[in-house]
């Protein structure tokens, strides 16, 4: 099997390097064009973001405040993403791979797919936390949704198993 084109999806994890470095090398391997794609979910907004109010009733001025906070949250991380993006499109530049970003808010699982399909990518390489159990359930899966709706091949780069579960 040929791959011509590559959406990697990276985030925040220590993993995301290691993941990234899949991608590349067999975008170098294939001759393939690679997009990078990061996913901000509105829950990593939110927490940074502390809650405000008397608790009682409706305060509008703490509201203003809050939606003041969280458009500068909004500014800080679209721009920390944009940075992290330009520095892994430089590695594959250097590497002679061609190369394009694009960063989204919202559900990565979906983005991912939806992407993938529009882009008409070949095959998707996207970690895995390594939550099990009931954490995967309430913290959802990323890799699981995507390995079960993604209309192309798959990638899964196993990250860090949590302490109480490494082999």
């Amino acid at each position: 099997m040929s791959f011509k084109r590559i959406l990697v999806a990276v985030d925040d994890s220590s993993s995301a390097p290691k993941v990234f470095q899949h991608a590349l090398n067999t975008a170098i391997h294939e001759g393939a064009a690679l997009r990078i794609f990061h996913c901000t979910t509105m829950q990593r907004v939110s927490e940074a973001v502390p809650l405000m109010g008397t608790g009682i009733g409706i305060d509008l001025s703490s509201s203003k405040m809050m939606f003041e906070l969280q458009q500068e949250h909004l500014k800080k991380e679209t721009d920390r993403v944009e940075k992290m993006l330009q520095t892994y499109c430089k590695q594959a530049e250097e590497k002679g791979v061609s190369v394009s970003s694009e960063s989204k808010f919202g559900d990565p699982g979906s983005w991912i797919c939806d992407i993938a399909r529009s882009w008409e990518a070949d095959l998707i390489v996207l970690g895995r936390r390594g939550n099990r159990g009931l954490k995967e359930v309430f913290l959802g899966s990323v890799s699981n949704y995507v390995l079960h709706q993604a209309s192309c091949s798959v990638m899964v780069i196993q990250g860090h198993l949590p302490e109480d579960e490494e082999v």
